[in-house]
């Protein structure tokens, strides 16, 4: 074993070439770039509303909580009220609004309830549940209602919506699970006829007679929204976030740690040969 002096001399020899070798590895810290800077912005970010709980991310923003607009899709807003409730118009006319009951990124769902229905037994005005068609699409898990508001016939073939419509006097109000067609005797003379979306599987449930007219709307119905639709998922599984350019909106824009892509991260030939561009 080396005395102690010469060990000592040896560590101060290697000193500096340790330190030169360190500063000669890759850095693997963080770089401060604002391309870098767009990817850490709009990483999915936790967050809760009464009982609810999912991350914020594209193409959604919150009321109140900060973060880029390019983050988001412009009309794709969420609010949460002060009962704790989450919230979203879903047209960009300003109507609803829907209350949130769930956020399913993974099929691009949002389980939601028609307010304006749901908390009033004898809606005013009377109109169908709507949202902007370019923004969310049915799905496959609703089924629709057709709702016949206060009519003239004293009789029909098709069960009351007395539970939810209760308010009302001078006449009955019926409901049918729309199949297309309207019995002849049916509504008589009404002052409404609504089309309402609910789940499939609560409109089985009303059939089968194990829920109500009034169960089922405030069950609510899902929607799938379009935005990202076919490739922010790429976009995902490459390591990127997606995000909106507001000059070019139909652009794929990926955020990732060293720039922005188009559809989906990647480097080198990759990119080249799939024409895909870095920004």
């Amino acid at each position: 074993m080396a005395p102690p002096e010469k060990m000592h001399r040896l560590h101060l020899h290697l000193a500096p070439l340790l330190f030169t070798l360190l500063a000669s590895l890759p850095h693997y810290c963080k770089p401060q770039s604002d391309a870098y800077f767009r990817y850490s912005s709009c990483a999915p970010k936790p967050y809760h509303c009464g009982p609810l709980q999912f991350d914020i991310a594209y193409p959604f923003s919150v009321d109140g909580v900060d973060r880029p607009d390019y983050c988001s899709v412009p009309g794709y807003l969420l609010s949460c009220t002060d009962g704790g409730k989450l919230v979203t118009t879903m047209n960009s006319s300003g109507g609803g609004p829907f209350q949130v009951t769930g956020v399913d990124y993974g099929n691009r769902l949002l389980t939601v309830v028609d307010e304006g229905l749901a908390e009033h037994t004898c809606p005013q005005p009377y109109r169908n549940a709507t949202f902007d068609g370019a923004m969310f699409a049915y799905t496959d898990r609703d089924q629709f209602l057709t709702a016949y508001v206060n009519c003239s016939a004293s009789s029909s073939s098709l069960p009351f919506a007395s539970d939810f419509f209760s308010c009302l006097s001078g006449g009955r109000s019926y409901y049918a699970l729309d199949n297309g067609t309207v019995a002849p005797d049916v509504p008589g003379s009404c002052s409404s006829t609504l089309v309402l979306p609910c789940s499939s599987a609560m409109a089985d449930s009303l059939a089968a007679g194990n829920s109500t007219f009034g169960d089922v709307i405030r069950g609510g119905f899902a929607v799938r929204w379009k935005a990202g639709a076919g490739w922010c998922g790429d976009c995902r599984n490459s390591g990127g976030f997606c995000g909106y350019n507001s000059s070019s909106p139909s652009d794929h824009t990926c955020f990732c740690p060293d720039g922005t892509s188009i559809g989906s991260c990647c480097s080198g030939m990759f990119c080249l040969s799939f024409g895909i561009k870095l920004i």
